[in-house]
């Protein structure tokens, strides 16, 4: 199963402005924030992410709690980290 897990945005400004750097569970990468196009993004925005797409900005509230339960559900939470942190291979963990 494929889940959307929330990240927080750690970095806006990347170069290209379909792009953002976003942070989740200590893991920073670059996805593409396209389908947000109508929204504004800014360092500390909760998105929601899907094989490298922001697919929704979150409040944070709602982010937070959704990472609680999702970290609750074991395996597919750890599969999509897993998903994310193998995604564009290279780029450095924190």
């Amino acid at each position: 199963m494929c889940l959307g897990i929330p990240g927080m945005v750690s970095r806006s400004e990347v170069g290209d402005r379909d792009f953002v750097e976003v942070e989740i569970a200590s893991i920073r990468r670059m996805v593409h924030i396209g389908m947000l196009a109508d929204s504004p993004i800014a360092v500390g925005d909760w998105l929601l992410i899907h094989v490298g797409f922001a697919i929704a900005k979150l409040p944070e509230s709602e982010a937070l709690s959704t990472i609680d339960f999702q970290a609750r559900s074991g395996k597919d939470y750890r599969e999509e980290l897993d998903a994310f942190a193998s995604l564009m291979e290279g780029e450095d963990r924190i």
